[in-house]
């Protein structure tokens, strides 16, 4: 009997797992890149480098290149090491003597004696016999400016030598003993010296501040040779420099606020205009060929001096019985610098040029009379900020009450006081006591002042152009530089010749000198990139350089990789 088929049994493969490896077989290679596959790619990475060096590094060269205009480096480094400007500041003297037989002798006389006691050439007198054709009433001089004006007169009889200086000319007058006898030589030499002694001892103050000011700037000008770069060996340095740190920089124009601090609620008016135009404006107007001025005023009621002010009560001596103990409040010389109440006051400016504080200050009846220790005009100089007078109003009542007014006369001992502070802030000297002899000192410290300042100034923009080479020099820069240097030549052949102040003269050329230069060191674009550290390039150009310069490199190097090891497989086939 048949059976049935049984089910075909299925067929069995070996599984991966069942196949023994053979670890001695070599893994296997893609296939090899065609011919035009690998040209290709070095197309690809061929343009690639084209566009970047062709194209990319010009443009970011053009975009990125930093624009120096041409300085000329060795003319600022000459007038910063003081070597371009011999400064000179010769003063002319001219003589007048109508009773003197021979007064050439005695000016020649006169000149070899102020030549033997100056040892600052850089500032020195010369003596000329004055000619009538070339000088006016006034003793000026129409073609030359003249320092001053010498008159010898005879002095009155049984007199020595003597002089007088008005206060409001240049002309000196000397008045010259009777005995004076032209043909002894005793009587001569000792008439020359005492006209060099006083022509001396009149700008002896001047003198010292201008070659303090040549001496001590760094850098500054040279002032002449031999012994005058290191200034004359009769100034007081000391005594100068206290001088000097009260002093004001100079600006063509500073703003005066003058202000009524009371300690109560009056007085409430004040005629300061008025007093100002009659007591005050007549200086202003002959120091306008220095600096010029702007003017306000303010008043404050109930202001009081700063909390660690408080002065102390002096009895003027034992009442008589019945009688108020009567005395006064003073002021320390220690309180003085703290008197100013900064917190309550409002003193601040909003002008753009320097500012000049003059406070009248008013105390309140419970601290009147208020007086300052030691000081004749009851008033102080703050160095280069202002000044005060304390202004004691009779305690006694009008009509019942206190006065509440300030007139013109009120103010006219107070303005004349801040006169003499202004002109201290200012720089004039303090001797003599002509006034146009103290502004023309004015003018000549002032143009040493700008004439340094300016080369000082040159020397730090040609020292920073120096030590960043990457910062821009913008074309405005090299303008102002050339200008500047232009000015300081014209003020140095002005000092030269003695033309100091007007339109052209030494002042005005070495104030532009001065402005320039400033424009040139503080230029906008310059001044930014003095604080940009070159680290912060690599801040800026690594992200965008990194993610566009590593692909690029690692595909060249491996392309020449490749290049490399199918050259040296030819030379192996070959061989």
């Amino acid at each position: 009997m048949a059976t049935p088929d049984a089910p075909p049994t299925p067929a069995t493969h070996p599984s991966a797992d069942d196949v023994p490896i053979d670890k001695s077989t070599p893994d296997a290679e893609p296939p090899p890149e065609l011919p035009e596959n690998a040209r290709a790619r070095r197309y690809v990475i061929l343009s690639f480098w084209l566009v970047v060096v062709l194209l990319g590094l010009p443009l970011w060269w053009k975009t990125t290149s930093i624009y120096r205009a041409p300085l000329p480096l060795r003319d600022m480094q000459s007038w910063a090491d003081g070597r371009a400007c011999r400064a000179e500041f010769p003063l002319l003297v001219e003589v007048e003597a109508p009773e003197l037989s021979d007064p050439e002798h005695l000016i020649k006389s006169a000149q070899h004696a102020l030549d033997d006691a100056n040892d600052f050439s850089a500032h020195h007198l010369r003596l000329r016999l004055a000619s009538p054709k070339l000088t006016d009433s006034t003793g000026n001089n129409a073609e030359e400016n003249v320092a001053a004006t010498l008159k010898l007169l005879p002095g009155p009889a049984r007199s020595s030598h003597s002089y007088q200086l008005s206060n409001v000319s240049r002309e000196i007058e000397l008045f010259y003993s009777p005995s004076y006898n032209p043909s002894s030589s005793a009587s001569s030499a000792s008439l020359s010296l005492f006209v060099a002694n006083t022509l001396q001892e009149i700008f002896a103050e001047e003198q010292q501040m201008i070659s303090h000011l040549l001496s001590t700037s760094t850098p500054a000008p040279s002032s002449a040779s031999g012994d005058s770069t290191s200034g004359s060996s009769k100034v007081n340095h000391a005594e100068i420099a206290r001088k000097m740190s009260r002093i004001l920089r100079y600006s063509p124009t500073y703003h005066l606020t003058f202000s009524l601090f009371t300690g109560s609620g009056t007085p409430t008016s004040w005629e300061i205009e008025d007093a100002i135009d009659e007591y005050l404006q007549p200086l202003l107007g002959a120091l306008s060929g220095i600096s010029n001025f702007t003017i306000d005023s303010q008043i404050q009621f109930y202001a009081s001096p700063s909390d660690n002010v408080v002065p102390e009560w002096q009895p003027d001596g034992e009442p008589a019985e019945g009688e108020p103990q009567r005395g006064k409040w003073v002021l320390k010389k220690q309180d003085l610098s703290s008197f100013i109440n900064s917190a309550e006051w409002p003193l601040a400016s909003i002008t753009s040029y320097p500012t000049i504080n003059f406070i009248i200050y008013v105390p309140a009846d419970e601290l009147t009379p208020l007086s300052i220790s030691g000081s004749a005009t009851n008033a102080f100089l703050l160095p280069q900020w202002g000044g005060v007078k304390i202004l004691n109003l009779p305690v006694e009542k009008i009509d019942g009450e206190r006065k509440t007014h300030l007139t013109r006369e009120d103010l006219k001992s107070s303005l004349d006081t801040f006169a003499g502070q202004l002109m201290s802030l200012l720089g004039a000297p303090a001797h003599p006591s002509s006034l146009p002899i103290r502004l023309d000192s004015l003018t000549r410290q002032r143009s040493a002042e700008l004439l340094t300042s300016a080369s000082s100034t040159l020397g730090s923009l040609y020292r920073l152009t120096l030590a960043l080479p990457s910062i821009s020099i913008p074309t405005s820069v090299s303008t102002a530089v050339s200008s500047t240097l232009e000015s300081l030549q014209n003020a140095c052949q002005e000092l030269k010749q003695g033309r100091v102040g007007g339109e052209g003269g030494a002042l005005a050329e070495g104030r532009n000198a001065a402005a320039q230069a400033e424009r040139a060191f503080f230029e906008k674009s310059m001044v930014g990139q003095v604080y940009f550290p070159e680290e912060h390039k690599v801040a800026v150009y690594l992200p965008l350089m990194g993610p566009v310069g590593v692909p690029l490199v690692m595909s060249a190097v491996k392309e020449l990789a490749n290049f490399i090891k199918g050259w040296k497989a030819s030379r192996v086939a070959k061989a």
